[in-house]
C-alpha cells in the first residue's frame, strides 16, 4: 500500500486554511513533515488529527518510533483504535521528539490500509509571542 505526506498548517494572526488529506482506503503510512517556512516540527506545539468518516469500519493508528534518537528503544506508541465516524487528536507532552522523530525530522504514522479517514496537522506558529 502507499504512503502520503502531510505538512502541518501554522495558523497565524492573519488566519489560515486547513486542507484535509484523504487516505482513500489505500494508504498505510503517513509522514508528517515541516514546511519550508517552518523548517522543523515543534513537537510541543504539534497536533495531528485523524477523522474516520467510515460508517462501517474502524481505523487503527500507530505513531511509529523514530530511527536515530535517544529514546528510540522504547518503540512505537500504543495503537489507537478509532471507531466509525469518530476523530482523535494526537499530540501533547507524550509525543516526544527523542522517541518518535526520524533523523530526517519526520514523524511517521502507520494506519490500517482499509482506513477511510482524513488526516491533517496543525502547529502553533513560531514567533516571539508564543515561544
Amino acid at each position: 500500500m502507499g504512503s502520503m505526506t502531510v505538512n502541518p498548517v501554522s495558523l497565524a494572526l492573519s488566519g489560515g486554511s486547513i486542507t484535509k488529506t484523504d487516505t482513500g482506503g489505500s494508504t498505510s503510512s503517513i509522514v508528517i513533515t515541516a514546511t519550508t517556512a517552518q523548517s522543523v516540527l515543534n513537537m510541543d506545539k504539534l497536533a495531528v488529527v485523524f477523522e474516520n468518516y467510515s460508517s462501517t469500519a474502524s481505523v487503527t493508528i500507530t505513531l511509529d518510533a523514530g530511527d536515530d534518537f535517544s529514546e528510540v528503544g522504547q518503540g512505537a506508541a500504543a495503537a489507537i483504535t478509532l471507531a466509525t465516524t469518530a476523530n482523535v487528536v494526537i499530540g501533547g507532552k507524550d509525543m516526544e521528539s527523542a522517541r518518535f522523530l526520524d533523523d530526517d525530522g519526520y514523524l511517521n504514522f502507520t494506519i490500517t490500509t482499509a482506513a477511510t479517514c482524513y488526516v491533517y496537522a496543525v502547529m502553533d506558529p513560531f514567533n516571539t509571542w508564543n515561544s
